[in-house]
């Protein structure tokens, strides 16, 4: 399957909704994209679970957007992997790359894999 400009609209800002605080700490937003079975691999290393995700505190995002180096690759009929770099505006951490696996269910786009890697710029 190629990857139509509305399917790269609509996963861009779906993605870009993570990284808002107003969004990725809104929990009815958030139990509407996360796949039931969604898992995290966050840049520290630590698995994050849906529900541990959903329990998370807000906090201040200081993430730059539009999301930097944002690629789409079709990895299956209904799935699309996205690979970027988050820089930090400001904040302690650092730039890290980072994968989200959304897949298609019905006419819903839900994040059922996102891992980060710490780099350097």
């Amino acid at each position: 399957m190629n990857i139509d400009a509305t399917t790269i609209l609509t996963l861009q800002a779906l993605e870009e909704a993570m990284w808002r605080t107003e969004t990725r700490f809104d929990r009815r937003h958030m139990e509407a994209v996360l796949h039931p079975d969604f898992t995290e691999i966050g840049r520290s290393g630590r698995i994050f679970s849906r529900a541990n995700v959903l329990e998370m505190p807000p906090v201040e995002i200081s993430i730059e957007i539009p999301l930097s180096d944002l690629t789409f690759s079709d990895v299956a009929d209904g799935a699309v992997l996205l690979t970027y770099t988050t820089v930090p505006e400001r904040s302690e951490h650092g730039a890290a790359r980072r994968a989200s696996v959304w897949v298609r269910e019905g006419e819903r786009w839900l994040l059922r894999y996102h891992q980060g890697t710490p780099t350097s710029l």
